[in-house]
C-alpha cells in the first residue's frame, strides 16, 4: 500500500478469451440488458473553448496526426455499456478515459488506441498471467500490484479500426504525482513502499509468469484505488464545471482531468512492450535513459532488464540528479555518451561481457578493451557524487549496486531485493 499525500501481435485472436473478462454465465441476455444503468446526461453547454492557435494535449506530441486518434466524445457509449465521462490522459498511441460501466455499475478506464497501432501485446500477456495463476493456484504477493485488464474490443472510426482495452481504474502515475506534488522527489519511506510493491509485481511476473515487462518506470506505476466510487468526484466536476475543450468540425479535444490522490496500492501497468518467456530476447526496448547495458550492446536480454529499471526508478523517485541522461555535455543524444556515463558510474565493463558481441564492442572499444573515446567519460559523475539526498548509512547505495551491474546475471532477483536491508528497514 502506498500512502498518498495532500514480435507476433495476436491481439484480435485474444479479444474474447482473457480470463479477467467478466462473464454472465447462467443469465439470459435480456436479463443483462434490463439491468443496465441509465447513462447520466453530461452538460453540452457551459464550457470554455481553447483558442484555435493553441495546441493542447495530443496536439503537442511530435509528428501528431489527428486522424490517427479515435474522436471520442464525452457522453458517448461503447459496446452499449461503457459511458465516457472524463478524459484521463493521452500518449503517442492512445488516449485514456474514465467511463462508467453501465452493466457492472462501476468506473473503469478505457485506453483507445490509434488506428495505426498494429502490434498489441497486452492481451496475450494478460492471458499468460491468468493461465499461470490458474495452473499454480497462485494467491501470493504481487498479483494485487498488477493492473487488471477487464475487457477488450475494437471500434471503427472514419480512418480505420481502433483497439480498445478496458482496465480497472486508477489514480495518477507516480511520475505525474512527482511532477505535480513533489518536484524535488518523494520521501525515502514513500519510495521504499513503492519499490517494494513494484518488486512484488515483478517477482510474480519473472518467477511465475515468465514475463519480462521491459518498460518499468514511475510513469507506468499507478496509484490504485481502494474505493472505486471516489471517481464520482470527476463526474461531479464535469456536471458543475465542464472541462475546457478545443472543437473542430470532426472532433473535440478535451483537457484531461486531474484529482488529488488518495491512499492506494501501487499498480504496475502498460504491458504493451512485454515479452513472454525467459528468452534471451532481442530488439530495442526501454526508455532511452533507462536502457540496460545488454540492450545497448545488442546482447540477448531477459528478466534482469527489469531489475536495472527498478534501480533507476528508485533513484529518480528520490529526486536526485538524473544518473544517466545518454547525452554528452552539449546535449547530444547517442549510445557512446550513454556508455561513457555507465563507465563513469560503474567502472569499465568486464572483458567477458564485451566479448558477447565482438562486432558491437568494436564500435566503442579496441582489441584491448580500451575505450575509443567517441564520447568523453564524465569523470566525477559517480553514483556517490550524484546521490545527495540520503545519508551514506541508509543502505540505498548498496541496494542500488545490486540492480546496476554490467553483467545482467550478477543483478539481484526481485525476490532477493525484497529482502534487502534498505527496503525492510534493517541496517546493512
Amino acid at each position: 500500500m502506498i500512502k498518498a499525500f495532500p514480435a507476433e501481435c495476436p491481439f484480435a485472436a485474444s479479444l474474447t478469451k482473457n480470463p479477467f473478462f467478466p462473464t454472465v454465465f447462467g443469465f439470459a441476455v435480456s436479463t443483462v440488458i434490463s439491468a443496465l444503468e441509465k447513462p447520466q446526461a453530461l452538460p453540452t453547454i457551459g464550457y470554455t473553448t481553447v483558442d484555435a492557435d493553441t495546441l493542447v494535449e495530443e496536439e503537442e506530441l511530435p509528428d501528431n496526426q489527428a486522424d490517427r486518434f479515435y474522436p471520442v466524445q464525452l457522453g458517448e457509449v461503447f459496446q452499449d455499456r461503457y459511458h465516457f465521462v472524463a478524459k484521463l490522459g493521452f500518449g503517442s498511441s492512445s488516449t485514456t478515459w474514465l467511463a462508467r460501466d453501465l452493466r457492472d455499475r462501476q468506473y473503469v478506464a478505457l485506453k483507445v488506441y490509434v488506428h495505426t497501432s498494429l502490434c498489441h501485446r497486452e492481451v496475450p500477456v494478460y492471458d499468460r498471467i491468468n493461465s499461470r495463476m490458474a495452473e499454480i493456484s497462485y494467491k501470493g504477493r504481487g498479483i494485487n500490484n498488477i493492473r487488471k485488464l477487464l475487457d477488450s474490443f475494437e471500434v471503427t472510426g472514419l480512418h480505420g479500426k481502433h483497439p480498445v482495452l478496458v482496465f480497472e481504474p486508477a489514480q495518477m502515475s507516480l511520475r505525474d504525482m512527482s511532477l505535480v506534488f513533489r518536484r524535488q522527489g518523494f520521501e525515502e519511506e514513500f519510495v521504499k513502499g513503492a519499490i517494494t510493491e513494484l518488486l512484488k509485481a515483478l517477482e510474480f511476473l519473472h518467477s511465475h509468469g515468465e514475463i519480462v515487462h521491459t518498460d518499468v518506470h514511475s510513469g507506468n506505476m499507478l496509484l490504485g484505488l481502494y474505493d472505486n466510487n471516489l471517481l464520482r468526484r470527476l463526474v461531479d466536476k464535469e456536471m458543475t464545471s465542464p472541462v475546457m475543450r478545443k472543437i473542430y468540425p470532426d472532433r473535440t479535444i478535451y483537457l484531461s482531468r486531474l484529482t488529488l490522490p488518495k491512499e492506494g496500492p501501487m499498480l504496475l501497468s502498460d504491458f504493451g512492450e512485454a515479452r513472454i518467456g525467459p528468452g534471451p530476447h532481442a530488439g530495442d526496448i526501454m526508455p532511452l535513459e533507462y536502457r540496460a547495458p545488454e540492450t545497448l550492446l545488442y546482447v540477448g536480454w531477459s528478466y534482469p532488464v527489469d531489475i536495472w529499471s527498478v534501480g533507476l526508478t528508485a533513484w529518480d523517485m528520490l529526486g536526485s540528479k538524473r544518473l544517466f541522461t545518454a547525452r554528452d555535455e552539449d546535449g547530444d543524444l547517442y549510445d557512446a555518451a550513454h556508455l561513457a556515463q555507465l563507465i563513469a558510474a560503474l567502472g569499465p565493463p568486464p572483458p567477458q561481457f564485451l566479448a558477447r558481441n565482438p562486432e558491437r564492442r568494436a564500435d566503442f572499444w579496441n582489441d584491448q578493451n580500451e575505450w575509443l573515446g567517441l564520447a568523453p567519460i564524465p569523470h566525477g559523475r559517480t553514483i556517490e557524487s550524484l546521490q545527495t539526498k540520503l545519508d551514506d548509512n541508509s543502505g540505498f547505495l548498496r541496494f542500488l549496486r545490486k540492480t546496476l551491474t554490467w553483467e545482467p546475471e550478477k543483478r539481484a532477483t526481485a525476490k532477493e531485493l525484497l529482502e534487502d536491508p534498505w527496503l525492510i528497514g534493517r541496517k546493512g
